[in-house]
């Protein structure tokens, strides 16, 4: 496993894969890798190509200057872990090598916008698009992988794909989830042992809730899951609706649809979608 991070010899390395006609899968993260990181490598070992891992915590995409310094850093402990995996490379640059002119980003892609996410933190999907468009211009894959969990963001970068005509596939990977069904996520090491406890009580109230809304999708369902949650001292709540995954507009059937939802535990963010059909 070869660790990069200087980007001309990044660019480097790519060059020499495609003279030599082989082919590259890019799975992009922010680090502290956990088995839904591992999920998308087991994914890209079902496709030609040399499997390499990002690691860059980008701080274009956090709206919160705290929430970017208390995201967990293991950079070594990922080390370890992806050692022992079919990753091939593993590229970490800096901020600097990144964004020599400083730290910026565009707003490139309009649609799947000014809902869910994008109404509460603002600039963040533009942090994401930039970062991704960098990452394909200097790795030029063949094969990108995203998770399902963070989904408004996985159609984003569907978006960007197609509106610049790039020939990468995006590969869609279901959620890796806990016991308790709920998406893992890399803030979620960050819990104390009573967020934790709080966290479990906030799945057990979404894990009953989905039952119902499976059954019989309608707005009292919707209202009485953001009650509950309410009662338990969830006193933030972004958003909690159901929408249907192609155009992600509202849904009124439950054909095609997903719930999204999106609360604080204190100041960790939790968000998840589930399908409901």
């Amino acid at each position: 496993m070869k660790i990069v991070k200087n980007l001309s010899e990044i660019s480097e390395i790519v060059s020499d894969l495609y003279k030599s006609q082989k082919k590259i899968n890019l799975i992009p993260t922010m680090g502290n890798i956990h088995p839904g990181h591992l999920s998308l490598i087991t994914e890209a070992n079902k496709f030609e190509g040399i499997n390499l891992v990002s690691i860059f915590i980008n701080p274009a995409q956090f709206n919160e200057i705290d929430d970017f310094k208390n995201y967990p850093k293991t950079f070594e402990k990922d080390l370890e872990i992806l050692s022992k995996t079919s990753c091939k490379i593993i590229f970490a640059p800096d901020k600097e090598a990144i964004y020599p002119k400083g730290v910026n980003s565009e707003k490139t892609v309009f649609k799947f916008r000014n809902i869910l996410c994008d109404l509460v933190r603002f600039g963040h999907f533009d942090g994401v698009t930039t970062i991704v468009e960098i990452l394909f211009d200097l790795i030029k894959p063949s094969k990108v992988f995203f998770g399902e969990k963070d989904f408004q963001q996985l159609k984003i970068i569907e978006q960007l794909i197609i509106q610049n005509e790039l020939k990468i596939d995006l590969i869609k990977c279901p959620s890796i989830r806990d016991l308790n069904g709920m998406s893992l996520s890399s803030r979620y090491s960050s819990f104390t042992q009573d967020q934790k406890i709080k966290f479990a009580q906030c799945a057990s109230i979404i894990k009953s809730n989905l039952i119902n809304l499976k059954k019989n999708f309608n707005q009292k369902n919707l209202d009485n899951l953001q009650d509950e949650l309410k009662e338990i001292g969830i006193s933030k709540i972004d958003y909690c609706e159901v929408r249907d995954e192609d155009d992600l507009n509202l849904s009124k059937i439950k054909q095609r649809s997903r719930l999204f939802l999106a609360f604080y535990i204190n100041s960790i963010r939790v968000i998840d979608n589930f399908i409901l059909y």
